[in-house]
């Protein structure tokens, strides 16, 4: 093969690429994870998130990385995949009444772009330790 020949084909595969990228980036939805639970729970309680995109489609099957860190940093990991209805939930169990901050992580997809979120979230059991 000369180097016009590979010149040529370098060309068309490098054209092929940037067609490739910027099909893909111009049909990339932005996500986003919601905390639809309420923001004060007890044990027992149920924290809720719903994936949808900017037009509230919601993403069944996906997989959604849900870290709760109580003030002192202390964390409790997750991973939730989310339902027909775009949801997943975590029940809280054995935590200590006060202030926590609920951290959603998705990684996305080809056309899905990825999301983290951080929310507050205030667990009182209605009496002291």
């Amino acid at each position: 093969m000369n180097s016009k020949a590979l010149v040529t084909l370098a060309i068309i595969i490098l054209i092929i690429l940037i067609g490739g990228f910027m099909f893909v980036q111009g049909n990339s939805h932005n996500t986003k994870v919601d905390v639809i639970s309420n923001s004060s729970l007890k044990n027992g309680d149920m924290v809720q998130i719903v994936l949808t995109d900017d037009y509230r489609n919601i993403y069944p099957g996906e997989a959604v990385h849900i870290k709760i860190l109580d003030d002192s940093g202390w964390a409790n990991n997750y991973d939730v995949v989310t339902d027909d209805s775009g949801e997943a939930a975590v029940v809280l169990e054995t935590y200590e009444n006060g202030n926590y901050t609920i951290h959603t992580n998705y990684n996305g997809t080809l056309f899905n772009k990825a999301y983290h979120g951080v929310d507050s979230l205030v667990i009182d059991d209605g009496y002291d330790y």
